[in-house]
């Protein structure tokens, strides 16, 4: 029997659509309404770069807890022949949250380091596969900010801010390009569990809440509510949403075409598309077992962020724009108050063959070129000891690494002290890494700017002292 649809007369727009069951859910339509923004009202992002993009995409791996720069890229030979004495005096009396530095022991890295590739590039032992592609990696020893609290550190590494509620990275990225799918959102966020600053870590802000990113959960449906009842047939669906886009446009007419429901109204035509696209765009059945392989999936331990890596290439490859990929929540992570070194151990195992996968199958598929990877922390760990075995954190000086699109591989920039505590040459401040990022999409970081109280706001604040480290760059 083919459903009844009383009277448009009978019935509001919203009573008919709370009724009608459609399982479009909310998620799915904010990040959809952007690019429809445009053809609805007036632009609301850039639509086109400011200069031919380098990237096309990016692939933001976070290592939640904020991984030791000695015990992982910046190998300290010091910290062996000063192992359990104080720092030198040079270094003065900073008390870091649970340490002070000025009389706590230095701990010494059991790590191994090691030359790889033809560039010579420095790593430890904990990386057996990402070896291989060192010559892809521009490895950052310099970077540095204020935070060395968690939410906080969090949110100045996704927003350029220590406050909660700016605009993260990939929303700002969504805001100044739009989205490049028909079908898929423009902003993805994969996470193994709890952020310690939550959601608002990786979200829009004051932004508009169409460039909020998307959560696609690890298990079960891509994004929830997204499904169609399955009391309802396709057929009687496209029917449904047929009939409320006839109401929405009947209204639209009326309301001197507004554009916020004209928007709506494309969106719902998107969302209906990506019933079909997203569960796809996860599908990992059809990959070879020589790519399950190549990503660690035939293994426990790699499987989890094995996993979400290729799902990050899968989702590139499909015009996602911006994939934000998180190794560490729902537990201490790489947050290494005691037991430092078997944690990054553990760390490095799950991640390590994931990641040089990711890397090879993006260059293999010749992906890699338009394709911008950053990986790093909130903040990097102290050379000194807490306790008998930890490290606690420290922003002051730590590393993180780029590869892909724009990158000039093989490459070290900056560097810490002689124990790894501070940044001393070239150092990068976090906004400084955002504006790289920004310009090898094609956006000038100072002209991506949004008003708001008061004030035209950008990425990388308004205070004009943020850079684009151009020695890394091709």
């Amino acid at each position: 029997m083919k459903p009844h649809f009383p009277d448009s007369r009978a019935q509001s727009r919203r009573t008919f659509l709370s009724k009608a069951g459609m399982g479009i859910g909310s998620l799915a339509l904010l990040d959809l309404l952007s690019r429809e923004a445009q053809a609805a009202g007036p632009a609301r992002h850039l639509g086109a770069p400011h200069q031919a993009p380098r990237a096309r995409a990016v692939i933001s791996l976070f290592m939640h807890g904020g991984p030791s720069q000695v015990d992982t890229f910046d190998p300290k030979p010091l910290l062996a022949k000063y192992a359990g004495q104080a720092l030198p005096e040079s270094f003065g009396h900073l008390d870091l949250e649970f340490t002070k530095a000025s009389t706590a022991k230095v701990l010494a890295s059991q790590r191994t380091f090691r030359r790889c590739g033809n560039s010579g590039i420095e790593m430890s032992d904990i990386f057996e596969h990402l070896r291989d592609v060192a010559d892809e990696l521009a490895v950052v020893r310099s970077c540095h900010h204020t935070e060395f609290n968690h939410a906080p550190a969090l949110y100045m590494a996704h927003s350029g801010s220590r406050l909660m509620g700016r605009p993260s990275l990939g929303a700002w990225a969504m805001y100044g390009l739009g989205a490049a799918s028909e079908n898929l959102p423009g902003y993805v966020v994969l996470r193994d569990g709890p952020l310690k600053g939550g959601p608002t870590t990786y979200g829009h802000g004051f932004l508009p809440a169409v460039y909020a990113a998307a959560e696609l959960r690890a298990s079960g449906a891509p994004i929830l509510y997204l499904d169609r009842p399955e009391s309802i047939s396709g057929a009687d669906q496209r029917r449904m949403l047929d009939f409320s886009q006839q109401l929405n446009r009947q209204y639209l007419a009326a309301q001197n075409n507004d554009s916020n429901l004209g928007a709506r109204i494309a969106a719902y035509e998107l969302a209906y598309r990506m019933q079909s696209a997203a569960p796809e765009a996860v599908d990992l059945s059809k990959e070879s077992d020589s790519v399950k392989a190549l990503y660690g999936l035939d293994n426990e331990i790699t499987r989890p962020f094995g996993t979400q890596c290729l799902n990050a290439r899968r989702l590139v490859e499909r015009g996602v724009r911006f994939v934000q990929l998180y190794h560490g929540g729902g537990g201490d992570g790489w947050d290494t108050h005691g037991a430092n070194d078997s944690k990054h151990l553990r760390n490095g195992r799950q991640i390590d063959k994931p990641i040089a996968g990711l890397i090879k199958d993006l260059k293999a598929r010749g992906l890699l070129d338009s394709t911008l990877l950053l990986w790093g922390g909130e903040f990097g760990r102290t050379p000194t000891s807490e306790g008998s075995d930890g490290r606690d954190h420290s922003p002051y000086g730590y590393s993180v690494w780029m590869a892909g699109g724009g990158i000039k591989g093989g490459t070290v920039y900056g560097a810490t002290d002689d124990f790894g505590f501070k940044a001393v040459e070239n150092p990068v401040q976090v906004r400084d890494l955002h504006a790289t990022i920004l310009h090898l999409l094609g956006i000038e970081h100072d002209k991506l700017t949004f008003y708001f109280q008061g004030l035209e706001q950008r990425l990388t604040q308004i205070d004009g002292a943020s850079r684009v480290i151009r020695e890394i760059l091709a």
